[in-house]
């Protein structure tokens, strides 16, 4: 495994809301962007996306992360559904909900999955939200109905004493993510009331596809100075690329274009963990529309990656924190009681990269407790050889999303 490479989602394969490039795609941006009611909401989304990924990797700065900020604010909306009070306004400082309404933010949400979903016919991008809950436990039909609405989730009262309840939700994660995440809960606690659950799949060809005759194995240069054997895939085409003195950028498209893979590589003498601290939502968008056409020699590992991680820390200590509370949290909203509170945030992720393109998925549950009970320049060829740590993200172009980002 290659050592602290860092991943971006709008998919998974990461998602994250970004301003497109001034090209063609302009003017569609434009109209899908007033689609999703505000551009501030994508800003306020970006932000959440950036500001995720730095908690997690400082929860684990020596660990490869690649995450989906789109999986998890898509569960933590539906969970958002059912706050009141204190919590329900730091989960809106949290994922940049604060200045809208309710309406607003589940339209947003509903618009934008939309969009992605139909962004590219050659692109396979899918997005399944569904919700279960403890059978007998009474959940208010308007929490239901909201997220029926605006998340297409599905619905499910489950017998969580039952020994195959583990194995039926189980079973709806691999479905929808093909196969490539199979498990997302390993038991049910007695205290758990409700799974509050988002997957979504990738799956995209290269438009300028990876000549496998040129693969070849060679070196992978870590951080701490030493060297693992990696398997490096060589390509040559026209492409997005912009370069100053601390990193170089491709953007490497899929399908039709509208789906793209984007690298940040350090400079000799910087690192990931600079480059990361520096990274807003504001500077992503400079390095994106920084990008100009060139002719690039593009070097680049092949991988495969799975993470699994607990998100509660991260979301705490970006403002979340009475949410995980037991006795603190109101989540009234849902079963009409201030009983509940979020237990765990489980995301996980799943990424293979390869000389035909990437496949990656990833799912986010918000498992729900009952405190109370317990049952640039053309013509000039360029070289970007990826030999050491490196960021990168799949976006979509006319929406600006980031659908996985590392």
């Amino acid at each position: 495994m290659i050592k602290k490479t860092f991943l971006f989602s709008v998919i998974v394969p990461v998602l994250l809301l970004i301003s497109c490039k001034k090209n063609d795609t302009q003017e569609q941006s434009n109209t899908v962007k007033s689609k999703l009611k505000s551009a501030q909401i994508v800003n306020a989304s970006n932000k959440f996306c950036f500001e995720l990924l730095k908690s997690v990797q400082t929860q684990a700065p020596e660990s490869n992360l690649f995450i989906s900020p789109f999986s998890s604010m898509e569960a933590l909306s539906m969970a958002y559904n059912g706050a009141a009070g204190s919590t329900k306004d730091e989960m809106a400082g949290t994922l940049g909900f604060a200045q809208y309404s309710d309406k607003e933010i589940n339209e947003y949400n509903q618009s934008l999955t939309n969009a992605l979903i139909s962004a590219d016919e050659k692109v396979n991008f899918e997005v399944a939200n569904s919700i279960w809950y403890r059978l007998g436990f009474t959940v208010l039909q308007s929490f239901l109905d909201v997220n029926s609405n605006y998340y297409s989730a599905e619905v499910n009262a489950l017998d969580f004493n039952n020994s195959n309840a583990v194995t039926t939700i189980n079973n709806w994660v691999d479905a929808k993510t093909h196969d490539k995440i199979k498990t997302i809960i390993d038991e049910i606690p007695g205290n758990a009331i409700m799974y509050l659950i988002n997957a979504i799949y990738f799956k995209g060809d290269w438009k300028f596809e990876f000549d496998s005759t040129k693969s070849i194995k060679t070196d992978f240069f870590l951080e701490n100075g030493s060297t693992v054997q990696q398997d490096q895939m060589s390509m040559e085409a026209e492409i997005n690329y912009y370069s100053n003195d601390d990193f170089q950028v491709v953007e490497l498209p899929y399908g039709a274009g509208t789906f793209n893979f984007i690298i940040i590589l350090p400079k000799t003498g910087k690192n990931v963990t600079d480059l990361l601290s520096g990274l807003t939502d504001a500077k992503w968008t400079d390095i994106i529309n920084s990008m100009n056409k060139a002719e690039v020699v593009v070097k680049i590992p092949k991988f495969k990656f799975e993470l699994n991680v607990l998100l509660n820390a991260s979301l705490g200590n970006m403002g979340m924190k009475s949410a995980f509370s037991s006795g603190l949290a109101d989540f009234s909203g849902i079963d009409g009681v201030k009983d509940l509170y979020i237990s765990r945030v489980i995301h996980k992720t799943y990424i293979n990269l390869d000389e035909k393109g990437t496949e990656a998925a990833a799912v986010t549950a918000v498992e729900i407790g009952n405190s109370l009970s317990i049952d640039s320049l053309p013509h000039v060829t360029e070289y970007f050889v990826v030999d050491r740590p490196f960021i990168y993200a799949i976006t979509e172009k006319s929406t600006g999303a980031v659908i996985i980002y590392v």
